[in-house]
This record gives C-alpha cells, structure tokens and sequence, in this order.
C-alpha cells in the first residue's frame, strides 16, 4: 500500500470505519441465513402467521376481527409490508425475518464483548447462528435480544440518547410481544435502580450532550427521582383495574391447559438407551439454561456480597443478563417445548460462555506460577478445545438433527421435497408435501375461491394458501380458547354460513386426551358429527363435506 493509500484509510472517520464492518458482517450473516430460507415448513403456525398477515392486508385487524386471545398487531403489520414488496407468499415473510435475524447475531457479540474476550463473545454469537429459532417464533428471540442489548448500552454509556434507545425498543416490543415487554420494564427499573444508587455512576451519567462527565450529581438525582416518578405512575395506571392480577390468572390459567413439564432425564443411563443421544440431547437443553442461571447468581453472590469485591459496571451488565434469561426461560416453564425453549436462550449462550471464560481463566491462573513467563503453556491448547466443545457440539447437533426447531442451515438435510404452489415454493418432507398438494385439490373440487372453508384444529396453512376464506374469528382452536358461552356463538354462526368443506385433524395434543378437539370443545365437535360426514383421509387430514349441501339455484 502506497502513502496515498494509507492516508486515504487513516482519513477514514473511526465511525464510518466501524459501521463499514458492522455492514459487512451483516450482509455476510444475511447470505447464510438467505441459503436456507427455503427449506422447513410448519404448516400450524407458519401458516397462522401467514393468514393473519393476509386477513390483516384485508382490512382486519388482529385482537378484534380475528385471534381475539393470540399474537399482537406488531408481527402482522411487520408480514403486511414485506406481502406489499415482495407479493403474498410465505417466502414474503421469510424475508422480513431474515433481514432482522443477522442484527440478532451481531448483538449477542456486541454484549459479550462488555463482559468477556472476543473469543467467548464469538462463541455466544455461533450459538445463535446455529439456532435463530423457527421464522414465525424469532419475534420473542430478537426483542429479548434487543431490549437486552439496549439495556447493556445504557449501562455501559450512561447517556441520554441510549435510554430514549431502551425506551424505543421497549415501546416497539409491546406492539410484538407484550411479555417481554413486560419483563423488560421490569429488569430495566431494576437495573437502572442499582446504576444509580452507586454515586459515581449517577455522576457519570450524561443526561444532554453538554453535560460533562464530571458534572454535578445534582441533575443525575433529579432524573432519578423523575424515573421513579414515572414507573410508579406507569404501575399505578397499569393496576387501576386489576391489570396485573388479570395477566397473572391469563398466565397461570393458559399454563394450567397448555403447560407441559420438562422431560425426564433420570435414570439417565436407561432413558439414553431408550430415546437415543440426539433426544436426550434435546431433554438436557431444557436443564441447562436454569443451572447456568443458578451458578452465575451465586458467583455473583460470593463475589459481591461475601468477598466484598467492588461493584464494577461489568458485573451489573451480568446481572442485567442474568435477570432477563431468567424472564425469558419463563415461556418454557409455561410451556415446555423444544421450540419454545430455543425462543429463551439467548442470554444462557452469554452467560455460558462468560462461565467457561471464567474456568478457563481459573485453570490457567493455577498453571502458571507468577512471574514465569510463557509457564502452562502446555495446557493451554487442549484447554481452548475444551472450551469450544460445547458450542461447537451445539452447532453440530442442531445441524445434522433438530434443523427444522433451529431454523438453522440443518434444515436442508432434513427437509428434501420441493413444494412449488402460488403462494409458496419451499422444501419439506416428502409425507407433508404430497398431503398438502392433495388437501388443495380436495379443497379446490369442492369449493371456490372466496367461500368459506374450515380448518381445524390447527391448519390456518390452508385457508392461505387455497384463497378461501376463515368464517371465524379463530386461526386456531385450541385447549383453553372458547368458553363455552363464545364456542357456542361459534357454532351458530357456523350454522348460518356452512363451510364447503373441512379439513380436520383429530390429533391429542402432546399425546393427552383432555386435548383432543371433542373434548376440549364438544359443542363444536358436535357440530362437525351432525352436519359433516367423511370423505377421505389424506395423511392425517380428515376431509369433512357436508351431509346436506345447498342445492345449486337453476333459472
């Protein structure tokens, strides 16, 4: 490189060098993720996400004309503007995903580096992109991520415009997923709390670009008083009603019906003969997150509180993540599904690879006497191996066997029959492909575009993909939905405008009986034994005709 040349780099402002990289990386992420984005169908809540997009372009809107008890606004506002760039395909909505997927990645790195080397922050940012989680869950995942990152930028640059940023992201999260919104005021009052009870913090804290960071602590104190202000009038206004007893009974209530408890791993021996390493695999996941969680709070205890070692910004970021992974690992005690518990793993990938720098640290302190230069080198290599067996086993495991949970690039070993229709054109396996092709055509030779068809309990997909319409407010009907005062509204405007035709899944969800449509919603099922009779099983679609179809008029 000539003089000229690197003058011309030096010149280069260390903003625009900075972001110059962060683009690349993103564009580089964003290929990978592209590769595979065609590979994996979930045809219950892909094709959910799908329909309410399309019902939302229409006109409707989500928590009023349909999902009266499901997901928010946000995501489908989201699809509806990638439906309108790119045309009303599922592929549409992949790409909206994928374009905030890359971002997801390059936070996790951006976090680990305030707490651990860029070694061990790399290692967090693999295990995301070994599993993003599936394409309609990655809202939960990327706002934990988000609100999280916003949260370690406010402590580690104490200024003005990084708590309008935890603010805004907070405020873009309820429109999303108003859990997480809900934990993250939570852990965020917490954690600024703490921020500003150490006096040279509050000090430090720029509240206008002005202001220097040796400026009295008086303007940190009042901002502080005004922050409590706020949150207890916020509390306040939330709680006139009974909001917060109203979501804990919605929470405790949805995990009485949906709740799962997390699979056995004892004895571990014998289950692992009997399920197999890959499942087993799969059971551990859901123990780990929690006893990370447990080791780190008592590291943190012993450090702080027995060893009275002085309270860094490092270690308020710690707990900052520590909080939130606790909050988020919530969905799964809700409800334990692998699929959930990859949404909630993001801050155990952090503080994973916090805890291994921590015992590599330890090991290597031991090995080297002080004072001898270049002593434990030794162990060093087999050391560093040992360091990233976990998360690279984890890359590999999810790869080769769970590609279709992960949303990962092991989705096109698994998924290997193209299905091309209109509206998409992806991968999947060969069973599903037929039995989709075929439930189309049954839906075609007995319907039309725009009549009203049904889809139970669980197979929004085909109302989508066929162009008929949903007469109900419902894309699903699950355990714990309808009362019995709405399930039998529903069955009377059945009634009035009978469906051409049902697709009908009798399935026990999660293998229990009480979850089995006749069941759980007997009016309905009821409905369905009266006025259907059975055509043909294609797969394990029942298709359901009416018993007395209206007579065509003939003038």
């Amino acid at each position: 490189m000539d003089n000229a040349s690197a003058s011309a780099t030096n010149n280069i402002p260390p903003f625009a060098k900075r972001w110059g990289q962060v683009s690349l990386i993103y564009i580089v992420l964003a290929a990978y993720f592209w590769s595979f984005c065609e590979y994996g169908l979930n045809i219950w809540d892909e094709g959910g996400y799908a329909n309410g997009t399309l019902r939302t372009l229409n006109g409707e809107k989500a928590l009023v004309d349909f999902n009266p008890n499901g997901y928010l606004p946000g995501r489908y506002w989201y699809g509806m503007l990638f439906f309108k760039l790119f045309g009303v395909e599922i592929q549409s909505l992949r790409i909206g995903v994928l374009l905030f997927t890359p971002a997801m990645v390059i936070m996790i790195y951006s976090m680990g580096r305030k707490i651990m080397p860029a070694g061990f922050a790399l290692l967090a940012a693999l295990f995301v992109l070994s599993a993003p989680s599936m394409y309609y869950n990655r809202f939960y995942t990327f706002f934990v991520i988000l609100n999280l990152y916003c949260l370690t930028n406010v402590v580690e640059k104490r200024n003005l415009a990084s708590l309008f940023g935890l603010g805004a992201a907070i405020f873009l999260s309820s429109f999303f997923k108003f859990e997480v919104t809900l934990f993250s005021i939570l852990v965020s009052l917490g954690t600024l709390a703490l921020l500003f009870s150490v006096k040279h913090w509050r000090v430090d804290f720029n509240f206008s670009p002005k202001q220097a960071a040796s400026a009295s602590p008086k303007p940190g104190k009042f901002y502080f008083l005004l922050a409590g202000v706020a949150a207890i009038l916020f509390a306040v206004y939330l709680g006139k009603d009974g909001y917060f007893t109203k979501v804990f009974k919605l929470v405790v209530d949805a995990h009485e019906v949906w709740g799962n408890p997390f699979p056995e791993i004892l004895p571990f021996f014998a289950l692992l003969e009997k399920v197999g390493a890959h499942q087993m695999f799969e059971r551990i996941l859901f123990y780990l997150p929690p006893f990370t969680y447990g080791v780190v709070a008592i590291l943190l205890f012993y450090r702080l509180v027995i060893k009275k070692e002085t309270f860094h910004i490092a270690h308020l970021m710690v707990l900052a993540i520590l909080l939130f992974g606790a909050c988020a690992f919530g969905l799964v005690i809700w409800r334990a599904g692998f699929d959930n518990l990859l949404r909630t793993l993001p801050p155990f990938y952090l503080l994973l690879c916090y805890l291994l720098y921590g015992i590599r640290e330890k090991v290597l302190s031991l090995q080297k006497p002080v004072g001898k230069k270049g002593a434990g080198a030794f162990i060093r290599l087999p050391l560093n191996l040992l360091t990233i067996f976990l998360p690279f086993l984890f890359y590999f495991e999810m790869n080769t066997h769970h590609g279709f949970y992960a949303g990962s690039i092991g989705a096109m070993k698994l998924e290997t029959t193209r299905l091309s229709l209109e509206k998409m054109d992806v991968y999947t396996n060969p069973g599903e492909a037929k039995w989709i092709r075929k439930v189309l055509d049954k839906i075609n030779l007995h319907s039309q575009k725009g009549d009203a068809i049904l889809a139970l309990p669980l197979n929004p997909i085909f109302y989508f993909l066929s162009d008929r319409v949903n007469p109900t407010p419902y894309e699903w009907v699950l355990p714990g939905m309808l009362a019995e005062k709405k399930e039998r509204e529903l069955v009377k405007s059945l009634k009035y405008r009978l469906p051409k035709i049902v697709i009908y899944v009798d399935i026990a969800i999660d293998g229990k009986e009480e979850r089995r449509l006749s069941r759980y919603a007997p009016h309905l099922h009821k409905f369905l034994v009266e006025h259907y009779s059975f055509e043909e099983m294609v797969g394990f679609f029942q298709i359901l005709l009416p018993k007395n179809p209206p007579l065509p008029l003939d003038f």
